[in-house]
């Protein structure tokens, strides 16, 4: 059945609840965005974003939907000292015991801390004259009428004076990240259990910032340091950051937590496969404190499951599906369901749910596939491994080695590594006979980093 389109409510003020706000400005007379952090204009990190100070990633989707929805806002992170470049051309990859081609894909995005980018989505969205941001405030339970089963606002209560109020709304988005309540108060309107896959992991962060100096790593923007499955369990990815700084951030799963004191984070980079943030931070030391941060498990809640859903409510971002964090996909994929929705309200009211949800499913399961399947090669990692596991992981670590010389299967690894392209499409003929004769390209531009590694 059709609704009104007056007011919608978004829960949440972090990438996957600023991305439906700005799908929703579409459709929607007006836009209350619920927050409970007070919200400044720094960079400064909050509360509800505690993984914001570690490295994060931009895939090429969501570089592409932010730059669809927010024209030129991307020049003004390069202006504010963001670092723009090709995926592989300007950014390093080791993986597989070897460094990937340093050659131009064609795939464009930008180095830059998560708390700045959150900062400049946030201006751009809040200066819609639709959307409005209510912070200081819990969404404390969405307004259930069992009547008309339809969801038709949302108690918040006041941060400051404890005061609880309602807002009525047409519809309302629960945004919340990995700590939504939505299965507790979907089971208590009697819509039943939610059902989950959980994929533990057990990662652990500890990342230090550092002064950036002209030449470093490279001349490049960044790199990506990965030990091989199932021998090592570690990994460091170094991004550029405005302010001429490097996040540095070294990681490691199945509870084999880095330091976060500087001389033990220092002998944990030691042993990665390479010795390039040893080099890099050898003549200086981090700008603060190290800062330390833990995942549990990959985790996929699934509402396309459930019978019936009731009108005017919805959930996305980590509250429908959490990654491993070390693939960098969260940000991207919140994105690209911020569009999903933006899509689905253009196409009507009729089975909103259903069919959000149905693209929420499409959306999540190359990602869920490309995490869980790494995490898979360890075998204390728990979990129902799919179907001809083994071959598929066997012909990955070829895929690797091919794309260490051959630019024709870099580019269609890291189009699906960037959620352009559907993880089966590594195997398409052009490309697997490319791979299994290791590489049917030539080394274009040799990389400085093969040169200085042993």
């Amino acid at each position: 059945m059709e609704m009104t389109r007056r007011h919608a409510i978004v829960v949440g003020g972090s990438m996957a609840g600023l991305g439906a706000a700005r799908a929703l400005a579409n459709h929607f007379d007006r836009v209350t965005l619920v927050e409970r952090d007070e919200l400044t204009t720094s960079t400064a990190n909050r509360k509800g974003t505690p993984q914001a100070q570690h490295a994060h990633g931009l895939l090429a989707s969501g570089y592409r939907i932010l730059s669809g929805y927010f024209p030129k806002m991307m020049d003004e992170l390069v202006a504010d000292g963001a670092m723009p470049g090709d995926l592989t051309g300007d950014f390093l990859w080791y993986q597989y015991g070897g460094w990937k081609l340093r050659s131009n894909c064609g795939l464009e995005g930008i180095v830059v801390s998560r708390p700045h980018l959150e900062r400049k989505v946030r201006e751009r969205v809040l200066a819609l004259p639709k959307i409005t941001l209510l912070q200081g405030h819990d969404g404390k339970e969405p307004v259930f009428d069992p009547g008309t089963r339809r969801v038709t606002g949302l108690r918040v209560r006041n941060h400051s004076t404890g005061a609880i109020s309602t807002l009525d709304a047409d519809l309302v988005v629960d945004a919340l990240g990995r700590g939504s309540s939505s299965p507790k108060w979907l089971a208590s309107w009697g819509y039943g259990e939610v059902t989950e896959t959980n994929v533990p992991i057990e990662v652990g962060y500890a990342t230090g910032v550092f002064e950036r100096h002209p030449g470093d790593l490279y001349g490049s923007i960044g790199a990506v340091i990965a030990g091989t499955a199932p021998q090592s369990t570690r990994y460091a990815a170094i991004l550029g950051a405005e302010s001429n700084r490097w996040i540095i951030t070294l990681a490691g799963c199945l509870r084999d937590y880095p330091p976060t004191d500087f001389t033990g984070w220092k002998e944990f980079a030691r042993t990665l496969p390479t010795p390039d943030v040893v080099d890099l931070v050898k003549d200086r030391a981090p700008i603060g404190p190290i800062v330390s941060y833990r995942f549990p498990a990959n985790r996929h809640r699934h509402y396309e499951k459930l019978k019936d859903f009731p009108d005017g409510y919805l959930v996305m971002g980590d509250a429908v599906c959490s990654f491993n964090p070390i693939y960098g996909q969260g940000m991207s994929v919140a994105l690209t369901e911020a569009r999903a929705l933006d899509g689905c309200l253009a196409a009507g009211d009729d089975d909103l749910a259903k069919r959000f949800f149905r693209e929420v499913t499409r959306i999540v399961a190359n990602p869920w596939a490309i995490a869980t399947g790494e995490d898979y090669r360890y075998p204390k990692v728990e979990g129902r491994r799919p179907p001809g596991f083994t071959i598929v992981s066997r012909y990955m670590e070829r895929a690797h080695r091919a794309a260490t010389k051959d630019a024709v299967v870099l580019r269609r690894f890291f189009e699906v590594a960037s959620l352009l392209a559907p993880p089966p499409s590594m195997m398409a003929p052009g490309i697997a006979w490319r791979v299994f004769l290791g590489g049917g390209g030539v080394l274009r531009k040799t990389s400085p980093a093969r040169k200085a590694t042993p």
